[in-house]
């Protein structure tokens, strides 16, 4: 597998992760907990305030998503947010990633992290 990148922007984290994975026959395994969340994005979820477009994006996704029953029902709403930062999605093989992480926080970039993995599959996304 090789390196894919994306923005992370008005189709949330599930709707870009649902486009990198059309390619091919791949799943994505995300652990929900090691996605970074802003504290006033999930204040205001909670409060109901959710954008439209964060609704349409996760119509789009449903139908490839499989979720825990432990993960909360947020998290679908927050992951498919047309409001998001902007951060950058990157898909590397393991070991480059693993090579990749602490170069990143040797130059200043903290927030870097494994969410997830790569694995065989029919274009779903597991949120675990």
């Amino acid at each position: 597998m090789s390196m894919q990148c994306t923005d992370i922007t008005g189709f949330g984290l599930l709707g870009h992760l649902k486009e990198m994975l059309s390619a091919g026959n791949l799943d994505a395994e995300i652990s929900w907990q090691t996605v970074p969340l802003l504290t006033e994005a999930m204040n205001y979820a909670v409060a109901g305030m959710i954008p439209g477009g964060t609704r349409n994006n996760l119509e789009f996704v449903k139908k490839h998503l499989r979720i825990r029953d432990d993960v909360p029902a947020l998290v679908k709403i927050l992951f498919s947010d047309a409001q998001t930062s902007g951060g950058l999605l990157v898909s590397l093989p393991e070991e480059d990633a693993m090579k990749a992480l602490p170069e990143l926080a040797r130059r200043g970039i903290v927030q870097a992290g494994m969410i997830g993995r790569v694995v065989p599959g029919d274009s779903s996304i597991v949120i675990r």
